[in-house]
């Protein structure tokens, strides 16, 4: 299935049982000569802060938030995204049993 994942970008996405996850924020892509793969992608409130986190001046608020455990970032393995309907993408596990990103 092709589907334009800049379109994603934003996107709320819901887990099995119908619970608000987030939004999808970043994507893990795997580059070859001839396609794109998405490998994962990070979904939470504080995902954006994962993507901004590369400036110097981000950096120390991600510490921070990490360590107060206010920064809630889920990595899902693409098997895991059903994109079947690509306006409202949703999980194919529970919320609970999601990983953080490191």
């Amino acid at each position: 299935m092709d589907v334009h994942i800049e379109l994603l970008l934003g996107t709320k996405v819901r887990d099995i049982d119908g619970k608000d996850v987030g939004r999808i924020e970043e994507f893990h892509v795997q580059r070859d000569e001839s396609s794109c793969r998405v490998d994962a992608y990070l979904i939470g409130a504080s995902a954006v802060i994962e993507r901004l986190s590369a400036w110097t001046l981000v950096r120390p608020i991600k510490r921070l938030l990490h360590s107060c455990k206010l920064l809630t970032v889920y990595e899902i393995p693409w098997q895991d995204m059903d994109l079947s309907d690509p306006q409202h993408p949703k999980l194919r596990i529970a919320k609970r049993n999601l990983r953080h990103a490191k």
